[in-house]
């Protein structure tokens, strides 16, 4: 067996996927590396098998502490010499650690940018063999590197200190202008940048507006994703922690995360969420870089991401083993809205967020196939996927150019000053204290838009920001802006179309029975369990009937004992187990 097979074999698997094996064969020969592969694309296992292919210790660079337990404690589990320097190390755990090193008895270092960019670290390094630097979640030096991780955008000086040792850059996903970035940054002047296709084909992408947004979210899990594992995504920690409590006191099992929490209860509630099959984690994007779960089943956002390439990141913590998973993005006006006045908020806040988030908006409102949309910005062209929201749904599509007309033409007379629940008040003719206020009945406009609800008015308006045919200012007083491309639609030179929108439907608190709560925990058993040979017909069965013996349990789903023995006991445990809760809360 040859040495990258061995190396290969060590790490636990048995082949490599597209682009590693290239990956690894330059680094090997001493040349630097820019990988861009998606979230769950084997990544680590480029830099962990060069590591440990050439001579000295990988150093590795990582920004969560999570992310460096978690892949030290994997590799320790291999019998891989792997360690992590950052400032839980006491004293004594720090001398061993340098003797180690000194005495070549570690494979793989971990730290991070702000450990590894201190003198006394750099110094120390230039006396041991370093194999190689590897720069994990390297998009950080682009989002992060000007003010909230200074020291990501100190990582040039690597290649000023070590000339010799070849540099890997890692990233999930990049535009060509983070590429850019990082390469400069790293001072990668003739590296090989490599790029693998972004496309998570057993992701199914649903995006809707938001309408009841819980009782949304109560439908998807009942009915897409029921007794599985996944993750919540709002922007608020108050929200997180909301939501949670909603949930599990309606049965189902809810955790929250979010940065405000002590370490000790992230660390808790991570921990049950990456051990009970069915568990929910209603999060911020705290509990994002990292997260590693093979059987996360969906992703939901109640709240807009920052940017498609953090929208991409977040949903690709479903489906890491490969198998189906779904994902829900639930947004609306106010979403918009709110997401650009955040962003105009902060006091770091560059002219590229602004740019980011205006792409997302494009993706979100653009045309056909959602996956198309979202991987064009990635610079891919392909087919339509046939099963995202958009390709399995009747395509339909409207041409609001005259209505598009009037909203323009309403935003010049009001010279821009009026809120968008105004100006869609007066199209529809309505007379409350806002349009009274203004003597907007008067109006040559007032009542002229009645061939839109609202609700379509609103998604008319999601576009028209999307395109920017109308810009809303973000000092203190709220402000509409036009400009020559919404000229060119107000002389009918050119047009607007959107697509017809698709409600998601929602599911009330109290539609979701008992026994519907029920079934999501047989169903998590079942999924956590494994090795249950039972169709959810037969669960269902057993669900109504509730056998209390191997017997009884036998006849009723048609299975031999001998296919029953493995899994009968715990599973009807659970099914009594539910019974007398349900006693229970009726007698209290």
């Amino acid at each position: 067996m040859n040495l990258k097979k061995q190396t290969l074999s060590r790490l636990g698997y048995s082949h490599y996927r597209p682009l590693q094996e290239e990956a690894i064969d330059a680094l090997c020969s001493g040349r630097d590396v820019l990988l861009a592969a998606p979230t769950g694309g084997g990544k680590s296992l480029v830099y962990q098998a060069a590591g440990l292919m050439r001579r000295g210790v990988a150093v590795i660079v990582s920004p969560l502490l999570s992310l460096m337990t978690q892949q030290v404690t994997a590799l320790n589990a291999k019998g891989i010499h792997a360690r992590f320097l950052n400032s839980t190390l006491n004293p004594g755990e720090q001398d061993d650690l340098i003797w180690a090193l000194r005495h070549q008895r570690i494979d793989l270092l971990y730290l991070s940018p702000e450990k590894l960019v201190q003198p006394s670290v750099i110094g120390f390094l230039h006396s041991v063999d370093i194999s190689l630097f590897a720069i994990d979640e390297a998009h950080c030096i682009s989002q992060w590197g000007g003010f909230f991780r200074p020291e990501y955008s100190q990582l040039g000086q690597l290649k000023t200190s070590f000339p010799g040792v070849p540099i890997i850059a890692l990233t999930g996903t990049v535009d060509q202008t983070t590429t850019t970035t990082i390469q400069e940054s790293l001072r990668l002047t003739h590296c090989l940048v490599m790029k693998s296709s972004f496309d998570r084909a057993n992701i199914k992408l649903h995006i809707a507006q938001k309408r009841k947004s819980k009782q949304q979210i109560l439908y998807f899990l009942h009915h897409e994703v029921p007794g599985e594992t996944g993750i919540i995504y709002c922007r608020s920690r108050k929200k997180t922690e909301q939501l949670a409590a909603w949930l599990s006191a309606l049965g189902l099992p809810s955790l929250s995360y979010h940065a405000a929490m002590s370490d000790a209860d992230k660390q808790k509630n991570h921990t049950i969420f990456t051990q009970q099959y069915g568990a929910i984690m209603v999060a911020t994007t705290a509990y994002g870089m990292g997260i590693d779960i093979p059987h996360v089943r969906f992703v939901v956002h109640l709240d807009l991401p920052n940017s498609p390439e953090a929208y991409f990141q977040e949903v690709g913590r479903a489906g890491r083993d490969g198998r189906p998973a779904k994902s829900l993005l639930l947004y609306g006006l106010q979403d918009m809205l709110q997401a650009q006045q955040l962003i105009a908020l902060q006091a770091s806040a560059v002219e590229q967020d602004g740019q980011r988030l205006g792409s997302l908006f494009r993706i979100l409102e653009g045309r056909g196939c959602r996956r198309q949309n979202l991987l064009a910005h990635f610079g891919e062209t392909l087919a339509a996927c046939n099963h995202c929201d958009r390709c399995l749904t009747t395509s339909s599509e409207q041409n609001v150019t005259t209505a598009s007309q009037k909203l323009l033409s309403l935003i010049y007379h009001t010279k821009g000053l009026q809120a968008f629940s105004v100006l869609v008040a007066i199209l529809l003719g309505k007379k409350n204290k806002a349009v009274s206020a203004i003597k907007a009945e008067s109006s040559p406009l007032f009542g002229k838009g009645k061939e839109l609800n609202e609700a379509q008015w609103k998604s008319l308006i999601r576009h028209l920001i999307a395109y920017e045919y109308i810009s809303v200012g973000t000092a203190s007083v709220f402000t509409l802006h036009i400009n020559e491309q919404s000229r060119a639609v107000l002389q009918g030179k050119a047009q607007v179309i959107i697509p017809s929108e698709h409600y998601y439907p929602a599911l009330q608190e109290d539609q979701l029975t008992l026994n519907s709560v029920h079934w999501h925990k047989v169903l998590a058993w079942k999924y956590a369990y494994g090795k249950a040979s039972l169709t959810d017909a037969q669960l269902r069965l057993i669900c109504l009937h509730k056998p209390r013996s191997l017997a009884s349990l036998s006849r009723l789903t048609g299975l031999s004992k001998e296919g029953l023995a493995d899994f009968a006991d715990p599973l009807m445990k659970l099914i009594h187990e539910v019974d007398l809760k349900e006693v229970s809360t009726a007698c209290s």
